[in-house]
């Protein structure tokens, strides 16, 4: 599997819809909030997507601030709120912005995807000024339900190691991030000074419906789809949504984890 799910707009739509607004509002405003974001701040937000994130960092900003999201996938960003930021298309690394440029650079869940991480946060040190911060947010790995339960269904359509495969070349630092040291780890091994870590927990609670269709616009469903035939992607769907009818019922509520670490850059 080559594409990402983001760009494909059907699966951004969802993820606009139900994800963006049930799963990822609420890390993105303590992101922020742990980053110590501020009335004025000139912020980055690196994978910023349908703008999460740059929507929370603008409301704490002010109107005297400025909020820059940049982001590769073009069908995410036509999600984003234009009058919350600057938007712009681009590639981690290799940001198309001056060293020194950001009071405080941020990435919601993003860090995971890098194909090298140490990069990726080297690039985001780069483009921040001495004395700002850059702050990262990660899924940990307290183990849910309907998480376990898709992924049971899955594993009777195609084998559970080959999927798990797939999606770890897409997000291939995703098991790593899960441990907190190691986000600690990575922002000190980027140069990162005074780094600080915390994880909070969020109950989610949506229409069964709704989270069987994030799922389906999600890594894993997109892994999934890819090595179905139509035909079955289609049995696949309606036994999913048999299974989790008879377990949850109309309603799927579950507790996520996520660690955060935000660190200094030092003064030069």
């Amino acid at each position: 599997m080559s594409k990402s799910p983001y760009s494909d707009p059907e699966m951004a739509a969802v993820y606009d819809r139900i994800a963006a607004r049930l799963q990822f509002a609420a890390p993105a405003h303590d992101l922020v909030e742990v980053a110590g974001v501020s009335t004025g701040d000139v912020v980055l937000d690196v994978g910023t997507g349908t703008g999460v994130v740059a929507t929370a960092a603008r409301i704490a900003t002010g109107p005297e601030g400025f909020v820059v999201g940049v982001d590769p996938a073009i069908d995410m960003i036509r999600h984003a709120p234009k009058e919350t930021c600057t938007l712009v298309l681009g590639q981690m690394p290799g940001l198309p912005f001056r060293d020194d440029t950001f009071d405080v650079v941020l990435a919601g869940f993003v860090v995971t995807h890098f194909a090298n991480y140490r990069d990726g946060l080297a690039e985001m040190r780069r483009v921040c000024r001495p004395g700002g911060r850059v702050g990262v947010s990660v899924w940990g790995d307290t183990a849910n339900a309907p998480a376990a339960l898709w992924t049971d269904t899955a594993a009777h359509y195609q084998d559970r190691e080959a999927l798990l495969n797939d999606f770890f070349k897409q997000i291939p630092w995703d098991a790593w991030f899960s441990r907190i040291e190691n986000v600690s780890r990575a922002l000190e091994t980027a140069g990162l000074a005074s780094v600080s870590t915390q994880t909070r927990h969020y109950p989610v609670r949506m229409q069964t419906s709704e989270y069987l269709l994030s799922r389906e616009a999600s890594v894993q469903g997109l892994v999934l789809r890819n090595r179905l035939s139509a035909s079955d992607w289609e049995d696949f769907t309606t036994n999913v949504d048999q299974v989790f009818q008879s377990r949850f019922g109309d309603t799927v509520e579950y507790l996520r984890d996520v660690h955060f670490g935000v660190g200094i850059k030092p003064d030069l």
